[in-house]
C-alpha cells in the first residue's frame, strides 16, 4: 500500500468524482416517481415503459423466467406488471438504467460476464429469501444486481487503476477487494454506496451493499446483507465470478469458519447438506435459464 498522503490524496480523488457523476436516466426518474404516487395504475406504467422497447424486453424475460413457475408464456406488459408487482419493476428499471448508465472502458473488462454475475446474483438473493422465510421489501433483488455497482465506476472513471487492480488480482492470486485497498486504499463496496447515498437510493440497499462482504459489521440490516454475502459467494462457486482469473471459492470458504458461526447465530439453517442442496438448485436454475433471464442484461 502506498503511504498515507498518497492515500488520502487519491480517496479524496474518488470522493470528488463520484460526486460529479450524473444522475440516471429522465426516464428512470419517471417511473420511479410514478411508483412513489400510491394511485398509479399499471395502465400508466404501461404506457411509460412501452415507449422504451429495451426494458419491455427485459421485464418480459424477468416475468416468463423459471423462477415464477408460470405454465403460460407472458407477452403482454400489462400482465407482466400485474406479476411481478411495482417493487421488482422498479428493481430492473434501477438496474437497467444503471447497466446503460456505465460504458466500458477498458479491454481489461468483460461486461457480459459482469451482469451474468449480477443477474444470478439477484435471482439467488430472492431465492435465498424465500429457502430461508426472510421478510424481502423487495430489497433482495436490487441489492443482488447492483451489489458491484462501484467496480463500474472504478472501470469508468478510473481506467490505469482498473488495469492495476486486475493486474494484482491475476498476479497475486487476490480477491478484488484486496487489490483495490493495495492500488486504491478503498474498495468497490464503499464508492458504490458513497454512489447510492448520492443518488438517493433507499438505505436498507445502500448499506446491503456496503456490507455485503462484511455483513457481520452492519448492525441494522444484517439479514439482507447476509442474504446478498451469501448470494455473491454461491454465484461465485457455481463459475460466475465477475472475473475469470478471480479467486476461486468452494464450500470450505464457508462451512466451519467464524463467518459460519455467525450466520447460524443469525438464524439461517446452513449445515453442510443444506449448504449443498443449496448449491444444487442454483446449478439447476442456470441451466433453466441460460437463453433468458440469464441474458437479461446482454
Amino acid at each position: 500500500m502506498k503511504n498515507s498522503a498518497t492515500v488520502e490524496k487519491k480517496v479524496d480523488r474518488i470522493v470528488q468524482t463520484i460526486e460529479q457523476i450524473p444522475t440516471l436516466p429522465i426516464i428512470s426518474e419517471h417511473i420511479q416517481t410514478l411508483l412513489k404516487d400510491d394511485d398509479v395504475s399499471v395502465k400508466q406504467l404501461e404506457e411509460i415503459i412501452e415507449k422504451d422497447p429495451p426494458l419491455a424486453a427485459k421485464l418480459l424475460k424477468l416475468v416468463n423466467s423459471s423462477f415464477y413457475g408460470l405454465l403460460n408464456k407472458i407477452s403482454s406488459i400489462e400482465h407482466a406488471l400485474v406479476i411481478l408487482g411495482f417493487k421488482e419493476v422498479r428493481n430492473v428499471v434501477l438496474g437497467f438504467s444503471i447497466q446503460r448508465h456505465f460504458t466500458p472502458s477498458t479491454g481489461a473488462f468483460d461486461p457480459k460476464r459482469f451482469w451474468k454475475h449480477s443477474i444470478i446474483c439477484s435471482q439467488v438473493a430472492k431465492y435465498l429469501g424465500k429457502h430461508f422465510n426472510a421478510m424481502d421489501d423487495g430489497t433482495f433483488f436490487l441489492s443482488g444486481l447492483i451489489h458491484d455497482i462501484g467496480k463500474l465506476v472504478i472501470e469508468q472513471y478510473f481506467q490505469d487503476e482498473f488495469g492495476e487492480i486486475i493486474d494484482y488480482i491475476e498476479k497475486n492470486n487476490a480477491t478484488f477487494s484486496q487489490a483495490e485497498k493495495e492500488i486504491l486504499g478503498v474498495t468497490h463496496y464503499q464508492i458504490g454506496a458513497k454512489l447510492l447515498q448520492q443518488w438517493h437510493f433507499p438505505k436498507k440497499v445502500t448499506m446491503q451493499i456496503f456490507y455485503h462482504h462484511a455483513p457481520w459489521h452492519d448492525k441494522n440490516y444484517s439479514t439482507g446483507s447476509i442474504i446478498v454475502y451469501l448470494s455473491n459467494i454461491l454465484t461465485k462457486m457455481t463459475g460466475y465470478a465477475c472475473l475469470e482469473s478471480e479467486q476461486k471459492m468452494g464450500p470450505e470458504d464457508i462451512l466451519n469458519t467464524s463467518v459460519h458461526d455467525f450466520i447460524i447465530k443469525n438464524g439461517f439453517e446452513l449445515e453442510k447438506e443444506s449448504f449443498e442442496a443449496l448449491l444444487t438448485g442454483i446449478h439447476e436454475f442456470i441451466a433453466a435459464e441460460q437463453n433468458n433471464v440469464l441474458k437479461l442484461f446482454d
